[in-house]
């Protein structure tokens, strides 16, 4: 007893349930990983099971080749994702709760490079406030580490960058943003008086900035370790959630003992209950976090199995509310849990978070997601007449024809996201 006491006194950790279940529900399969090594080193009650006694508890039977299971076994660079960062910064910001709460909207709407995937007017809907309120909450946002995420596109992430930096350096971004894409140097020099020198220092500033606020090794998606593996099998889903934790992990049968020994002093046995309450406290988070995930994802393929089958190719309109309300939960419960997740599917490793789309009403009352939208819009763009394109307002009109009922400003805002060029540098001569 005096070798378990001693390991007992030297670090103590009791953590309440609820803060555990909320810490584990949101780390990827690699991070809590390393949160549970870490609670090992404070709490010894928790012990690592036998690799009999894993094998004897993992689901490799509910799927037929074992390959598919040995993906999550494999040895792979960390992974990195700063959406917990962000969030951490809103939260400890001197913002009010409710620009916090919509600023966590924000950051969870960016995409891939750090750019906001959403309109502002459908969050402006969302919390039921003007546009204007939500574009500062955006501006405060940009402040944040690393600066200039949540910027709209990279026209606006290059001039927040520069700042009042390079007078010169703005004007060209600002003014003639394709033909610096297009290194078009005299072209620039026909409308801005500058020697050639002071050009070639506005674009080499320009070049040295960074591209995007996060850039893709950041997020190392494809050594990502997925949290579960999804496939169809005869017309229904199956889904394999990532247990490895949960069977790798169990409370130490000597402790246990120890605990019951009546030998034990009183200090030793409060010290012991607290520890093997601790333990089982994460050991039982564990498995509420395999139950979670595997709910949200069975809500999931009910809203998008079609696309991850192949069987289309637009998400369905899907909004973190609707799992919520369907597996009653909590919104922050759900965001918690498709936050820094990846699943591998028959259309290959996704993040839980892209299935997730916003929806549009049309003319007739139905409704479509903004992929949609923006699926159609590149189709009228494709087949205008390419020596008379349409302007944003010709393509809202031919939207309408097509049961989409958009502003201009909308019309606008996908083009520019989808890398569509404006009326003028559409025309072919």
């Amino acid at each position: 007893m005096n070798k378990l006491s001693t390991k007992l006194r030297q670090k103590q950790s009791i953590v309440p349930q609820q803060i555990i279940k909320s810490r584990l529900l949101e780390l990827s399969i690699d991070e809590l990983e390393k949160d549970l090594e870490n609670e090992i080193q404070v709490n010894p009650v928790i012990e690592e099971k036998s690799i009999e006694e894993s094998r004897s508890n993992n689901q490799i039977d509910s799927f037929q080749d074992q390959s598919s299971y040995e993906l999550f076994l494999a040895n792979i660079p960390e992974s990195k994702d700063i959406t917990d960062d962000l969030i951490t910064q809103i939260d400890t910001s001197n913002l009010d709760e409710k620009s916090k709460l919509i600023g966590k909207e924000i950051v969870f709407n960016l995409d891939k490079n750090g750019f906001l995937d959403i309109e502002l007017e459908l969050i402006a809907d969302n919390h039921n406030v003007d546009v204007e309120e939500i574009e500062q909450i955006r501006k405060e946002v940009m402040e944040l580490n690393p600066v200039g995420v949540g910027s709209k596109d990279l026209k606006e992430y290059l001039t927040f960058q520069i700042g009042d930096s390079n007078a010169l350096s703005n004007k060209i971004v600002e003014n003639y943003f394709d033909d610096f894409l297009n290194q078009d140097k005299d072209k620039i020099k026909q409308h801005i008086n500058c020697t050639d020198k002071e050009i070639d220092e506005a674009f080499s500033l320009i070049s040295d900035q960074n591209f995007s606020p996060i850039l893709d090794n950041d997020l190392g998606i494809e050594n990502v370790l997925p949290d579960a593996i999804v496939k169809e099998k005869e017309d229904k889903w199956l889904i394999l959630i990532n247990d490895r934790l949960l069977n790798k992990y169990q409370i130490s049968q000597d402790y246990l003992d120890a605990a019951m020994n009546s030998n034990s002093s009183k200090e030793e046995k409060t010290f012991l209950k607290n520890h093997i309450s601790d333990a089982q406290n994460i050991l039982d988070t564990l498995n509420y976090r395999s139950n979670t995930l595997k709910d949200v994802i069975e809500q999931i393929l009910l809203v998008q199995g079609n696309f991850l089958s192949n069987k289309s190719e637009f998400l369905n309109p899907l909004k973190l509310e609707d799992i919520a309300n369907k597996i009653d939960k909590d919104i922050s419960s759900i965001s918690r849990v498709v936050k820094n997740k990846y699943i591998d599917t028959p259309i290959g490793l996704i993040s839980l978070k892209s299935l997730f789309s916003n929806a549009l009403t049309k003319k007739s009352g139905k409704i479509a997601s903004t992929n949609e939208l923006k699926k159609v819009m590149l189709e009228i763009i494709d087949a205008e007449d390419k020596k008379s394109p349409l302007s944003d307002s010709d393509i809202v009109e031919k939207l309408n024809e097509k049961d989409f009922l958009v502003a201009r400003r909308t019309v606008a805002k996908y083009r520019k996201l989808l890398d569509v060029k404006n009326v003028n540098q559409r025309i072919e001569k």
